[in-house]
């Protein structure tokens, strides 16, 4: 598939056994492998809990996951943007090795905190896109640990 892209996509559900299985059959069934899956806390009314899903396809294939999800019983609302869309925020998490300095990116748009020499996590926050640059750079400096969260669409 020359065509494919990556894709962010927020289900509200409601917070009852079967929801999540649901929606990864749809997945499934149509040959789409997450790249994530992370679930949100329940509402306060206790009724509906958020799902985060990123992977990767085609945007014809796109359209079709979200409308069958979309028809899902328990599912109350999908938003589904590209990964590349500067609205997906994300938070980061970089520790390194050895209390090794970090610094992110120049070119990287996002706000962070933390000292990587003094030992301290650094976390980030900013597009998915950036955040995903600053942590494969983390990376290729030998970062011990990173983590990606979806903050919001």
């Amino acid at each position: 598939m020359n065509d494919v892209e990556r894709w962010v996509v927020l289900v509200r559900g409601t917070d009852r056994p079967g929801t999540l299985t649901a929606l990864t059959s749809v997945f499934s069934t149509r040959g789409v492998s997450f790249e994530s899956l992370s679930t949100g806390a329940v509402d306060g009314d206790g009724d509906v809990g958020m799902i985060t899903v990123t992977f990767r396809t085609s945007a014809r294939r796109q359209q079709l996951l979200v409308r069958t999800v979309e028809r899902l019983s328990m599912i109350r609302s999908v938003e589904v943007r590209s990964a590349d869309d500067p609205t997906v925020r994300a938070a980061g998490i970089v520790r390194m090795a050895d209390r090794a300095g970090f610094t992110p990116l120049d070119a990287a748009d996002v706000s962070w905190s933390g000292d990587a020499s003094a030992g301290q996590p650094v976390l980030l926050e900013g597009s998915l896109a950036d955040v995903t640059a600053v942590v494969a750079q983390a990376r290729a400096q030998g970062a011990a640990m990173t983590a990606i969260v979806i903050a919001g669409i």
